[in-house]
């Protein structure tokens, strides 16, 4: 149960887009609860990443099963920004790998070989397998050494995935789901970690009031509907406010977003951050949101609940 009393939205002098790393999930495949039109064409998709280089946007987050490096590392390479460009991108998950070694090295090969580039944070998509970060010290030490990957990382869904990793020795980076609704890794301790938030407008149902895809449980809907309600009695606007209370959170480096068009991300990159602010939203609300709807995992298997 998350218990929101009152939120606190603060700008501090901060240039917002150092902050920002563009996703290109749905670059390679549709999508968002809030997608209805699919992914972008190639021609759009090139014109997205031109907008986010040349606004100051140097992160990018990938993985092989979005179906987007190849795509990614095209627009990197004609644009001669291999040394420039900081790519994030996993490890596809290792379940049912009888030798893990062999995959994450060819999975990692293709990855480089795709994107054309050096590899800032190399996430364990699943954060199942990261147990073997304590395991296998050896054969990822190996790695780094080997490859130009600059850190390991693990994108985590809940607290405890973060914990269990407290005895790692490597300076891992994490990635995890941070939002207005969802704070549940603001108090957890990760000290010297780069710390990436996900899910900032979960899945696009934050961002707008826009129609969701037609499977959209029932419960998103009303969701949806009465948070955006309550932000309207505030008079706030609902991307300015999400990006400008995850952005501005001590618990966060730097935070992911996707985007669908060129006009999204001129969205994003032309909002009027929030300044100091005490905004009350009521309880009632979050009192009403259990954290299976905070989690797009469990979306569909609670259908009507």
């Amino acid at each position: 149960m998350l218990n929101l009393n009152r939120l606190s939205v603060v700008t501090k002098s901060l240039n917002i887009t150092e902050k920002m790393v563009l996703g290109t999930a749905q670059f390679g495949m549709d999508y968002g609860i809030a997608n209805i039109n699919g992914k972008p064409k190639k021609k759009e998709v090139f014109d997205i990443l031109d907008l986010a280089w040349k606004k100051g946007i140097r992160r990018f987050d990938s993985a092989p099963g979005y179906g987007s490096e190849a795509l990614l590392g095209e627009f990197i390479t004609a644009n001669g920004i291999q040394d420039e460009a900081i790519v994030l991108t996993k490890i596809p998950s290792l379940y049912g790998v009888s030798d893990f070694q062999t995959d994450i090295i060819t999975n990692l090969e293709s990855s480089l070989k795709n994107l054309g580039c050096p590899i800032d944070v190399l996430f364990f998509h699943n954060p199942v397998d990261s147990g073997l970060l304590l395991s296998d010290l050896q054969f990822f030490e190996t790695l780094l050494n080997d490859y130009p990957v600059s850190t390991l990382g693990v994108s985590v869904y809940e607290t405890k995935e973060v914990e269990s990793l407290s005895g790692c020795q490597f300076e891992l980076a994490f990635q995890f789901p941070f939002n207005v609704l969802d704070r549940r890794f603001e108090q957890v301790s990760m000290p010297q970690r780069k710390r990436f938030a996900r899910s900032v407008f979960l899945q696009g149902l934050l961002a707008s009031t826009n129609d969701l895809r037609l499977d959209a449980p029932v419960k998103l809907l009303n969701l949806q509907k009465e948070y955006h309600d309550r932000l309207a009695k505030h008079h706030l606007k609902a991307v300015g406010f999400a990006v400008s209370f995850v952005a501005n959170n001590d618990a966060v480096d730097y935070f992911l977003f996707g985007v669908d068009t060129e006009k999204q991300l001129q969205d994003i990159l032309d909002l009027e951050p929030y300044e100091p602010n005490d905004i009350s939203i009521s309880d009632a609300l979050m009192e009403k949101t259990a954290e299976k709807w905070l989690d797009p995992r469990k979306w569909y298997g609670a259908k009507n609940e």
